[in-house]
């Protein structure tokens, strides 16, 4: 299925991710919001693999980790440009990035898990793009409503959400709806080196990544 996709024209793939949701929040949905800290942390939890196995977030301890749902035909998709320059500007290499593709959000994440690499290399962004040794891409999970995953679950538990408007209801695939939801495509989570949430990031607050560098760098001189 998903091959087909490589052959689509350029105008065809931009009608797929022209269509996102009408913000008419405040501009002050780009500050962060900062989590409630608790004793549970991320190390909990396991996720998915690309290739179907499960990975324990323990194996990123003493890390600084932005979390983050993507998907390859959004219109933020084109953030996957500065994960890498952000990684390699990072000279200690505590930061490292956890991504989750999602299909959640008008069904911008149609790959399955072993054609994503290929399709964000030769697709979108395309060019050859790979990822960052501290990039690290898994595999496919739900975010939002009754099959969200419980990282996600423990997250949005611990963070307050940025803006409070969703999205229009016939993009959003899952039920029920939350207050608390991950809104689209390219939300952030930064995590502290003890496996903390610290602070959610709208998708908006990127900027090329400055908009979080001074985040990190507070969460980077911690002990």
């Amino acid at each position: 299925m998903f091959s087909q996709f490589l052959f689509l024209s350029h105008a065809v793939l931009w009608q797929l991710v022209a269509t996102q949701m009408d913000m008419k929040a405040d501009k002050q949905f780009l500050k962060p919001k900062r989590c409630e800290i608790s004793n549970q942390t991320i190390y909990d939890f396991q996720v998915p693999t690309l290739t179907g196995t499960q990975k324990s977030l323990a194996e990123y301890r003493n890390k600084v980790l932005l979390l983050v749902n993507v998907a390859t035909y959004c219109a933020y998709t084109l953030q996957y440009k500065d994960f890498n320059p952000i990684l390699d500007n990072n000279s200690n290499g505590t930061l490292n990035i956890l991504a989750f593709p999602c299909n959640q959000f008008f069904l911008q994440e149609p790959a399955e898990n072993h054609e994503l690499l290929n399709g964000l290399k030769y697709v979108r962004p395309g060019h050859g793009w790979e990822p960052h040794k501290n990039m690290h891409i898994f595999g496919k999970i739900e975010v939002n409503g009754e099959n969200n995953h419980p990282l996600y679950k423990f997250l949005k538990e611990r963070c307050p959400p940025t803006v409070p408007i969703i999205g229009k209801r016939h993009e959003l695939m899952y039920d029920p709806i939350g207050t608390n939801d991950v809104i689209w495509n390219f939300e952030k989570f930064l995590v502290d080196k003890k496996g903390r949430p610290r602070y959610r990031f709208h998708p908006e607050s990127w900027i090329q990544g400055t908009a979080i560098k001074p985040y990190v760098d507070e969460l980077e001189r911690e002990n």
